[in-house]
């Protein structure tokens, strides 16, 4: 059978910022059946058998492909198709199988299909206890966190590895997984962050074991008071490594939700006197006060260590 390929997020944005997993596996599974696969003719003048859509993010951040869609079959899937919004609230409802096939999701996948040569990407762990109201992992991957795959499923000597688990610092196998990363001599890039609030010496100790080249943390809501933990994790980290911690490690900074503007200047201020990086996110940004805007654009690491204050860059 001909199997067309569509990245919604990646043709509403008009360029691919990330890689999709799922379509990488599909294309892996097709290809072992024999069949042809391939990214979609947005002209409509091919037909296929069977065209997948998969789309990550909700209305408020891509839009659904409107072209032509010439094929027998079309499937919409990913967490972008389980995201509604309806009267300027988010309603999240969980697809009846969120998940690929258990023979589709277990497949190596194929990285050819964005041209990538030397990364893997993959989840070790999905789920997350947070259940924080911004995210819908809760509902489409629940709060316990549970191990869905070995490094050795998706990487086959990668020199990076990129892992999109939401809350692996969480997992019960956390300790077996570092171990197979800290094996595997690759660069591991934790690029949903890492939960301060699970990281315990012990499991500290054994992400040193990780080559990573930036270390990723989240203070995304201000009612979590994480100041005082983030001040002994500093400490530690500084007399454990000589270089500076800005160029190690940052910190996602959720704003333009739940949050006022004092409450996000007070925790990028204690993220610096930490000497890690804030990483200003915005929710919604089209909605978001211009201050928040330029909130972000300071903390640009080649303007937030020249200037000191907030007030000081809007002054410039």
């Amino acid at each position: 059978m001909t199997v067309g390929l569509i990245d919604v997020d990646a043709e509403s944005r008009g360029k691919v910022t990330f890689p999709n997993l799922p379509l990488m596996k599909l294309s892996a599974w097709h290809k072992a059946q024999g069949d042809e696969v391939g990214w979609y003719d947005k002209t409509g003048a091919t037909h296929y058998d069977r065209v997948y859509l998969a789309r990550v993010f909700g209305d408020e951040y891509t839009h659904e492909y409107e072209g032509p869609i010439n094929a027998d079959e079309v499937i919409r899937g990913g967490s972008g198709y389980a995201i509604h919004v309806e009267q300027e609230k988010e309603h999240y409802c969980k697809a009846e199988d969120p998940d690929l096939p258990e023979e589709i999701d277990h497949i190596m996948p194929d990285y050819s299909l964005y041209g990538i040569e030397d990364t893997a990407y993959g989840f070790l762990t999905k789920g997350c206890p947070r259940g924080c109201d911004f995210c819908h992992v809760k509902d489409m991957q629940g709060r316990r966190v549970r191990t869905v795959a070995r490094l050795s499923e998706f990487w086959t000597g990668q020199k990076k590895i990129v892992l999109l688990d939401p809350n692996i610092t969480a997992s019960p196998d956390f300790f077996l997984h570092i171990k197979d990363l800290a094996d595997s001599r690759a660069y591991v890039d934790f690029s949903q962050g890492l939960d301060i609030r699970m990281l315990t010496p012990e499991k500290a100790e054994a992400l040193k074991t990780v080559r990573t080249k930036m270390i990723h943390f989240a203070w995304d809501r201000p009612k979590d008071d994480l100041e005082q933990r983030f001040r002994e994790v500093s400490a530690a980290l500084m007399t454990a490594r000589r270089h500076t911690l800005k160029d190690k490690v940052s910190v996602y900074i959720l704003t333009n939700f739940d949050s006022t503007h004092e409450e996000d200047l007070h925790r990028i201020q204690v993220i610096r006197e930490c000497k890690m990086q804030p990483y200003v996110m915005i929710y919604r940004k089209e909605t978001a006060p211009l201050e928040t805007r330029k909130l972000q654009r300071w903390c640009n690491p080649f303007i937030f260590w020249k200037v000191p204050t907030f007030e000081e860059y809007q002054k410039k």
